[in-house]
């Protein structure tokens, strides 16, 4: 089982903690026992408060990439889309001041943000072709290859769409199931 939210790792981290802590409480001498007492009470009130605090003030940290359906929607909530852009117009900027740069600052900064979503494009299509190529024999569906590559099925569905429009797989029904291969 691949554990990729952050609010699971947070519980188990929780679960454990306590579970030793308390464990721990009837080894320690009588005296450290009430004052030990003490973290075992308000450590889990500590966590609780440090998760409403976070999910308050950047709920968005508390989400896996493969959690959203379209990675566009991680990239937005993250602003990291619009990070990319700002910083890339400050640079473009600086280079136009100093004369090594001419033309449309936002339509570059543009392009540069959507080639940011087309290289997570690729690599996932990557993945998913080294994948496929490594289990030549063995057809995937989309749901399958997603728990296996812990990344969302429509995401997995859109990069073999790709791939094998471009020819590296082939697709068949089983079953009524669409499954995809490598080309052999």
């Amino acid at each position: 089982m691949k554990v990729s939210n952050p609010l699971t790792i947070i519980a188990i981290f929780a679960g454990i903690a306590e579970t030793f802590a308390t464990g721990a409480l009837v080894m320690l001498p009588e005296p450290m026992q009430s004052q030990f007492i003490y973290f075992v009470m308000f450590f889990p009130v500590l966590i609780v408060v440090c998760f409403f605090l976070i999910l308050v003030f950047k709920p968005q940290s508390l989400y896996a990439p493969s959690d959203f359906s379209n990675e566009e929607h991680f990239l937005d909530v993250n602003q990291l889309k619009t990070a990319v852009s700002k910083e890339t117009e400050a640079v473009l900027r600086n280079a136009k001041e100093n004369n090594q740069l001419t033309g449309d600052i936002k339509d570059l900064s543009q392009k540069v943000a959507d080639m940011t979503l087309k290289n997570l494009a690729n690599s996932r299509d990557q993945n998913v072709l080294e994948y496929l190529m490594k289990h030549p024999n063995n057809a995937f569906e989309n749901r399958g290859l997603g728990f296996i590559l812990n990344d969302h099925k429509k995401s997995i569905l859109e990069s073999l769409h790709r791939l094998e429009s471009e020819g590296m797989l082939e697709s068949s029904m089983d079953g009524g199931v669409k499954v995809w291969q490598a080309k052999t």
